[in-house]
C-alpha cells in the first residue's frame, strides 16, 4: 500500500488507469535481455560487513560494432556481467561468452564504454570492489578487437586498480587530444567518526585517482598523476557520483564528484596547466548530505550546465518520519567546526547563473524528495525541447530506518555476535517503490503526466544504475534500468512523431574518435538547445557517446554549432531535422574571437568604494534555548541609515553593529569618498545590538537625529540593552545619547515607520517587533511613540491602535496613504500574519482594515510602497518566504503553528504542522519533538508508531482544537495593486523572485523605460537544519511592465561570489552626484550597486 500511495503522488494515476503511457516496458522474453542482479548474503559479507552491499549494479550503453545500433553492458555484484548486442527492433543477443568478456573476480560496480586506444571502436572499462572479504575483483579494461570480441588488458594499460571503485570517466583533462581517466573510489572507514577536513589532503592508495593517457605520446598506457593534478585521494571520500563537464566554459574539462556522508562534494576546476583546484564552496552554497549519483546538463535551456545530485529523503511522509534525517544542531555545528560545508538530506538541483555561481532550487521544483535515490538522468523524454528527469530509487533493505538504527545501537547482551548480526539484518525493513519521473514544464517545474498521458513507471522496484539511448533509432530516447533482485527494466519510448528531434554522433580526432567533450548548440527560430558529449552519467552507468535534441514543434532546418574539445568550431547554417547526423572533426576550423565585440553596460553593476565596515555577528545560537524555533532571530542585523547628518548636501551613512560591535558613522566627502567619524557614544553602548536605524528630525531643530531599534533575541524583552536609543544631532554630525527622550521601548525591534501620524507637524515613530525571547509564537508588544513636539516620545499604543495586542510577529512596517485622505496610514506584515492596513483617522488613531490583504497569511519579511502602475494610488510590494522551501502552504492546506504547554512546564511548545499527501503532520522529527516535549516518547515508543500516528490530534492530545494557533496560507512574494476603496489586486512575482526569502526591496525605473522596476534582496542562513538555510538567490532584478506584472532579467552580474550573502536591508544613496543602492549583509561587508541610468 505504501508503494501504491507514492505512485499516486508521482504519476497521478492508478494502476487500473487505461491511459496510454509514454514509456512501455518490454519484458525479457520479448527483448532477450534476461539479466538480473541477485545477492546471496553470507555471514562474512552483508550490509553490516560492507556498507554498500545494496548499492547494486550499473549499465553502460554504446555501439560496440559500429552498426548504428546501441548495445548494452550490465554489471552485477555476485552474478556474471553481461553484454547484449542490439539486433534492432528491441531484440538483443547475449554475446557475453562469445565476445570474450569474462570478468575475473566478483562484485562489479560501474562501467563505461570509451575508445581508449583510438582505433574507432568502443572499449569497456569495468569497476569492481577488490581485496575485501568475499569481493576479490580488480578493475578491468576490455579492448575491442573490432570483430565482436574483446581482450582484457587493464594491466598492460596501467588501469588494473584494486580497491573500492564506483565508476570511471574518460575525458581529455590536459587537452592533448587523447582520453585520460578519472577513477571514482569510495572509502570504507566508519562514516560516523568525524575527522577534520584537513585530512582530505592526506592521499591514500585507495582514494580517487587520475590516470593520464600516453596515447598522444605514442604509448598505449596510462600513468597515475593523482598527486600531480591536485585532486583529493583520502579516506574522507565516499564517492558515488561522477560527472565531467566544462562547467565554466573555458575550454577545459572540469569534474564534479558527489560524496556520501560527511565529506563535501568536490567541484574540481581545471587550471589549464595539468592541475585542478577544488572550489565547491566558491560556487555552490550547500549540497546533498548523502550525495549519490549526479548528472550535469542544461536543464532550463540557457546554454549553461546545471548540476543535479541525489540523496535519500523519502517522499512518502510515513517513510520520511521513520528515516534518518538532518543532523541535529549540535552535530551540524561540530561538522562546521571541522571545516565541512552545509549539507542537507535531499536532492539538489543547482542551477547555473552563468557566472560560476549556482542556486539550488530543488525545493521549488519539488523534486527534492524521491526516496533512496541513485541514478538521475536528464533527457528529453517527449522531444518537446525541455529536458525531463528520471531518477532510480529504492534499496533492498533500509539501513537508515531509525528503529533499526536504535536496534543497532542497543546492547542485547544475550546474543552471540553471529546471531546478533543475522537478527539485525533480518530486522531491516524492505519496501519496493516506483522510480521517480517528471516532465519539465519550464520555469523549474516538473510533473508526472501531461495531456492525459502517464509516463509508465509505476512498477515498484529496487533500481540502481540506469541509462538512456535511442535503441530502435526512431528518434526518441528509450530507458534501461538495472535492478536488484529483479530483472532489468527496458522501456520503449512511445512519444511518436508529434515533436521534432535531431540525434548527433561524432567522428572525432585521431585519439578522441568519438568526440568526448564536444559541445553542440542547436538554434531554432525561438530557442537554443545545448548538449555536451559526455558519457559517464547518473550512478555507476554511462550513456552512448552521442547527443540527442528534442526540438518541439520545429519543422524547418535549424542552425547547428559544434565546439570540439580543442576549441575548433564547425557551423552548419541549415540542418534538416528528424534524423541522425554525424559531425566530423575534419570539417572543423580554428576558432576566431570576434574583434568587434560591443560591451553593453548593465543597468546595475557592482561598484567599489572605500568603506570597509563589516558586520560581525555574535555567536549566540537561538536553537539551544528554543529547539523548535524555525529560524534564528538573533541574527537580524545590521542596521543602516542614510541621510545628510552634517548639512553639506551629501548623503552620509550609519551602520549598526551586532552585540559588542559599535555602530559606525561614515561621512561623505566632496570627492565621493567616505571617512569614518570617531563617535565614542556608539562605543559606549556597543552591548546593544542594532537591528533597525533611521535618520529623521526628532527634536524639530532641522537636522537629522538617529533612532536605533535594538534587538537580538539573546536577552529577554525589557532588559537594559534591548531598549531603543535616540541620538540627537548638534547639526554638525555629532551625536549625543538622549535616554530621557524615549519611553522605555524594550521589545525586540524589527522595523521602524516614521511619519507625522497625529497631524501636529512633528515626527512620530512606530516600532515593530517580531519575537518574544524564549516564547516563540507569542505576539510581542508593538509601540506607537508620539512626539510631544519637543523631541520627547511617549508610548501611546494602547490608546491609538485598535487590536494592537494581536498585530502579531511583525518584520516590516511602512507608511502609506492607501485611502488618499492626506494622512499617513500604517501597513505592517510579519510571520504568521496577513498584510495589515491600519487606517489613520487623521489624529493618529488607527483601526485595522479587514480585506483580502489581512487574510493573506505568510512569512512576510519586507514591504515597499510605490505607485507601480502610475494611477496615483500607492501599491504594495511584499517580500515573503518564497517557494524554495520544504513548507508548502495554500488556503486549502495551510501551515499551522500550534501553541500549547504540552508538558505542563509553563513554557509554550511551538509545533509547526504542514500537509503531506493530504494529511496534517508535524514538521519536526520525533527526536526534535521529544527534546521540546519529553512525553512524546511515552505515547510514541518507536519511530514506526510515530510515523503512522502523528496527526495533531495524536501529538497534541485532547483539546488541541482549543490551542492558540497561527497559520500561513501564502508563501509567494507579491505585488498588490491598489484599486481604490481599500481594495487590492494580488499578483505573484515571477518564479525567479520566489527562490529565496525577500528581506528588502528597492524600487525605481532602473532601465529608463518609464516603468517601475524592482530590486529584491534575499537569503537567510538562520533556519534550522531540517529547513535548511535559504541561500539560493541574494539579489533579483525584475523589470516592470507598468501594469503590476514583472519579467525576470539576466541579473547574474549582481549575484557573484563577492556579493553573495544574506541581506538584511537596502537603500538608495547619492554618492558623488550619482545614484547607487547600498545593501547590508549579515556578518559580512557592505554591497554597493551603481545605477547606470540612461544607457
Amino acid at each position: 500500500m505504501k508503494a501504491t500511495a507514492l505512485g499516486l503522488l508521482i504519476f497521478s494515476c492508478t494502476p487500473e488507469d487505461k491511459t496510454p503511457a509514454l514509456f512501455q516496458r518490454i519484458d525479457a522474453q520479448a527483448s532477450g535481455i534476461d539479466f538480473e542482479n541477485t545477492l546471496d548474503e553470507t555471514d562474512d559479507f552483508n550490509i553490516i560487513e560492507y556498507l554498500y552491499y545494496y548499492n547494486g549494479g550499473g549499465v553502460a550503453a554504446g555501439d560496440i560494432n559500429n552498426d548504428g545500433l546501441i548495445d548494452l553492458y550490465f554489471t552485477a555484484n555476485q552474478e556474471p556481467n553481461k553484454l547484449y548486442l542490439n539486433k534492432g527492433g528491441f531484440k538483443f543477443e547475449d554475446i557475453t561468452d562469445k565476445s570474450g568478456i569474462q570478468e575475473e573476480g566478483t562484485w562489479s560496480t560501474g562501467a563505461v564504454m570509451a575508445d581508449v586506444n583510438g582505433d574507432g571502436y568502443l572499449d569497456i572499462y569495468l569497476c569492481q570492489v577488490g581485496d575485501y572479504k568475499e569481493a576479490k575483483g580488480r578493475n578491468q579494461l576490455f579492448i575491442n578487437n573490432q570483430d565482436g570480441t574483446f581482450t582484457e588488458k587493464a594491466k598492460e594499460y596501467g588501469l588494473d586498480f584494486v580497491g573500492f571503485s564506483t565508476q570511471a570517466a574518460f575525458f581529455d583533462y590536459d587537452n592533448d587530444g587523447d582520453l585520460d581517466m578519472y577513477l571514482l573510489n569510495h572509502s570504507i572507514k566508519n562514516p560516523e567518526v568525524f575527522l577534520p577536513i584537513t585530512e582530505r589532503s592526506e592521499n591514500t592508495p585507495g582514494g580517487d585517482k587520475i590516470y593520464q593517457s600516453q596515447l598522444a605520446q605514442g604509448e598505449q598506457k596510462f600513468i597515475d598523476v593523482t598527486e600531480e593534478t591536485g585532486i583529493y585521494s583520502s579516506t574522507l571520500g565516499f564517492g558515488l557520483g561522477l560527472a565531467i563537464s566544462d562547467i565554466n566554459k573555458d575550454g577545459w574539462q572540469d569534474i564534479y564528484v558527489s560524496n556520501d556522508f560527511t565529506e563535501n562534494d568536490y567541484l574540481y576546476i581545471n587550471q589549464q596547466d595539468g592541475t585542478f583546484k577544488e572550489q565547491l564552496e566558491s560556487h555552490i552554497q550547500h549540497t546533498s548530505r548523502f550525495s549519490m549519483g549526479n548528472f550535469v546538463a542544461d536543464i532550463n535551456n540557457d546554454s549553461e550546465v546545471d548540476i543535479f545530485t541525489t540523496d535519500m529523503l523519502p517522499g512518502d511522509p510515513e517513510i520520511w518520519k521513520k528515516s534518518v534525517g538532518e543532523d541535529k544542531i549540535e552535530v551540524y555545528r561540530i561538522k562546521e567546526q571541522f571545516g565541512y560545508g552545509p549539507q542537507y538530506v535531499r536532492n539538489t538541483m543547482q542551477m547555473n547563473l552563468g557566472n560560476g555561481m549556482f542556486s539550488d532550487i530543488s525545493l521549488f521544483s519539488d523534486n527534492f524528495a524521491t526516496d533512496w535515490s541513485w541514478s538521475p538522468l536528464i533527457f528529453d523524454m517527449d522531444n518537446d525541447g525541455l529536458q525531463d528527469m528520471h531518477i532510480t530509487n529504492g534499496i533492498y533493505k533500509r539501513p537508515n530506518d531509525l528503529d533499526f538504527v536504535n536496534y543497532m545501537n542497543s546492547n542485547p547482551g544475550a546474543m552471540e555476535d553471529e546471531d546478533l548480526e543475522k537478527a539485525r539484518i533480518n530486522s531491516l525493513p524492505t519496501l519496493k517503490i516506483p522510480n521517480y519521473a517528471g516532465l519539465n514544464q519550464g520555469g523549474g517545474q516538473f510533473k508526472g503526466s501531461i495531456e492525459g498521458m502517464k509516463l509508465g513507471f509505476e512498477e515498484p522496484s529496487y533500481s540502481n544504475g540506469s541509462t538512456y539511448a535511442d535503441l530502435d533509432n526512431d528518434g526518441d530516447l528509450d530507458l534501461v534500468i538495472n535492478n536488484l533482485e529483479q530483472e532489468v527494466f527496458l522501456y520503449e519510448n512511445q512519444s511518436g512523431k508529434d515533436n521534432a528531434y535531431l540525434n548527433v554522433r561524432f567522428k572525432g580526432s585521431e585519439f578522441n574518435t568519438f568526440g568526448i567533450g564536444a559541445k553542440v548548440y542547436v538554434t531554432s527560430y525561438e530557442s537554443t538547445f545545448f548538449r555536451e558529449n559526455q558519457n559517464s552519467r547518473g550512478f555507476q552507468s554511462a550513456t552512448a557517446p552521442e547527443v540527442h535534441f528534442g526540438l518541439g514543434k520545429t519543422a524547418g532546418p535549424v542552425g547547428l554549432r559544434v565546439v570540439w574539445p580543442d576549441g575548433k568550431i564547425q557551423n552548419i547554417e541549415e540542418q534538416a531535422v528528424n534524423q541522425t547526423i554525424v559531425l566530423e572533426y575534419a570539417n572543423a576550423e580554428a576558432s576566431q574571437i570576434p574583434s568587434n565585440l560591443r560591451l553593453t553596460i548593465p543597468h546595475i553593476s557592482v561598484a567599489e568604494w572605500n568603506v570597509d565596515f563589516k558586520h560581525r555577528e555574535d555567536e549566540f545560537n537561538d536553537h539551544l534555548r528554543e529547539y523548535l524555533l524555525p529560524r534564528k532571530y538573533s541574527h537580524e542585523g545590521p542596521a543602516m541609515a542614510v541621510g545628510d547628518v552634517n548639512g553639506d548636501g551629501l548623503d552620509d551613512i550609519y551602520f549598526g553593529g551586532a552585540k559588542d560591535q559599535p555602530g559606525e558613522l561614515w561621512i561623505q566627502e566632496n570627492n565621493g569618498k567616505f571617512k569614518r567619524q570617531i563617535a565614542r557614544v556608539f562605543e559606549q553602548l556597543q552591548r546593544a545590538e542594532d537591528i533597525e536605524a533611521r535618520f529623521f528630525d526628532a527634536d524639530g531643530d532641522s537636522d537629522l537625529d538617529l533612532y536605533i531599534a535594538s534587538g537580538g533575541n539573546e536577552q529577554a524583552a525589557g532588559m537594559l540593552f534591548n531598549y531603543d536609543r535616540l541620538y540627537l544631532n548638534d547639526g554638525k554630525g555629532n551625536f549625543s545619547f538622549s535616554p530621557g527622550s524615549l519611553t522605555q521601548v524594550g521589545s525586540i525591534g524589527s522595523s521602524l515607520a516614521v511619519a507625522d501620524f497625529d497631524g501636529d507637524s512633528d515626527l512620530d515613530v512606530f516600532v515593530a517587533s517580531n519575537i518574544v525571547p524564549g516564547s516563540y509564537g507569542t505576539d510581542p508588544q508593538q509601540f506607537l511613540l508620539i512626539n510631544d513636539g519637543r523631541g520627547f516620545y511617549q508610548n501611546q499604543t494602547q490608546a491609538r491602535i485598535q487590536g494592537f495586542e494581536t498585530l502579531g510577529m511583525l518584520n516590516a512596517a511602512e507608511t502609506i496613504d492607501f485611502d488618499g485622505d492626506g494622512d499617513m496610514d500604517l501597513i505592517v506584515a510579519g510571520e504568521w500574519t496577513g498584510i495589515q492596513l491600519l487606517q489613520n483617522d487623521g489624529r493618529g488613531v488607527f483601526q485595522k482594515v479587514e480585506n483580502e490583504l489581512s487574510s493573506t497569511h505568510g512569512w512576510w519579511y519586507s514591504l515597499e510602497i510605490v505607485d507601480i502602475n502610475k494611477d496615483g494610488l500607492p501599491d504594495i510590494v511584499a517580500g515573503n518566504l518564497g517557494l524554495n522551501s520544504k513548507l508548502k502552504a495554500s488556503k486549502e492546506e495551510p501551515v499551522t503553528l500550534y501553541l500549547g504547554d504540552l508538558d505542563g512546564n509553563d513554557q509554550i511548545d511551538p509545533l509547526i504542522f504542514h500537509y503531506q499527501q493530504g494529511k496534517e503532520t508535524p514538521f519536526a522529527s520525533r527526536d526534535d519533538l521529544m527534546k521540546q516535549v519529553s512525553k512524546i516518547k511515552k505515547y510514541h515508543s518507536n519511530y514506526q508508531e510515530y510515523a503512522q500516528n502523528s496527526g495533531p490530534d495524536v501529538i497534541l492530545g485532547d483539546g488541541y482544537e482549543s490551542f492558540p494557533r497561527k497559520t500561513a496560507n501564502e508563501f509567494r512574494s507579491h505585488v498588490f495593486i491598489n484599486k481604490g476603496n481599500g481594495n487590492f489586486q494580488a499578483m505573484a512575482l515571477p518564479e525567479v523572485a520566489q527562490l529565496s526569502p525577500v528581506m528588502d526591496i528597492v524600487s525605481d525605473d532602473f532601465n529608463d523605460d518609464g516603468h517601475i522596476d524592482l530590486l529584491l534582496f534575499g537569503n537567510n542562513y538562520g533556519f534550522r537544519t531540517d529547513f535548511g538555510r535559504a541561500d539560493a538567490k541574494p539579489i533579483t532584478l525584475l523589470f516592470g511592465n507598468g501594469d503590476g506584472s514583472f519579467k525576470p532579467t539576466d541579473d547574474h552580474i549582481l549575484n557573484t561570489r563577492e556579493t553573495w550573502g544574506e541581506y538584511r536591508g537596502a537603500q538608495k544613496i547619492n554618492i558623488g552626484g550619482e545614484a547607487y543602492v547600498l545593501a547590508v549583509r549579515n556578518n559580512d561587508f557592505i554591497t554597493l550597486l551603481k545605477l547606470n541610468t540612461n544607457q
